[in-house]
């Protein structure tokens, strides 16, 4: 009789350690799942054009600010009065945004400017540096 207790005791226990192994790797699956999205591929060199994309769903504006000097972290030629320079597109309407830039070969900063007020590394671009004003920027290298 007592083998017959252990035995069953030992099986229910297995079969509680198996339900408890799949459980756990579900909720991992699950929870894992915002990042296996498809990556946006950001920046994008293609030659002298250059594809910046981010995915901003609750913005009303979206800015490419960097060091090069048409764009001067999105502030332009002040003398010409510019605005919004650098403002991105929606592609194809939804949550991401883009604009294609063409830069000469060369080390540049940048990051995004969302509603003009918030500043968003691209977080597509693990190379992050010191922006020069105490803050942080991508570094996109341009071969």
């Amino acid at each position: 009789m007592r083998r017959r207790y252990n035995s069953n005791m030992r099986s229910r226990s297995d079969a509680v350690m198996r339900a408890s192994a799949i459980t756990c790797l579900l909720v991992l699956i699950v929870s894992c799942g915002r990042y296996l999205e498809k990556s946006l591929g950001s920046p994008r060199v293609d030659g002298e054009s250059i594809v910046f994309r981010v995915k901003a769903p609750s913005a009303r504006t979206v800015q490419l600010a960097g060091d090069w000097s048409r764009n001067n972290w999105a502030r332009g030629d002040a003398e010409e009065g510019e605005v919004l320079v650098g403002l991105m597109d929606r592609a194809d309407g939804g949550d991401i945004w883009e604009l294609t830039v063409r830069l000469d070969p060369g080390r540049y900063r940048y990051r995004f400017l969302v509603n003009e007020t918030e500043w968003l590394l691209d977080p597509e671009n693990p190379r992050i540096v010191d922006d020069g004003k105490g803050g942080k920027a991508n570094l996109l290298i341009v071969p």
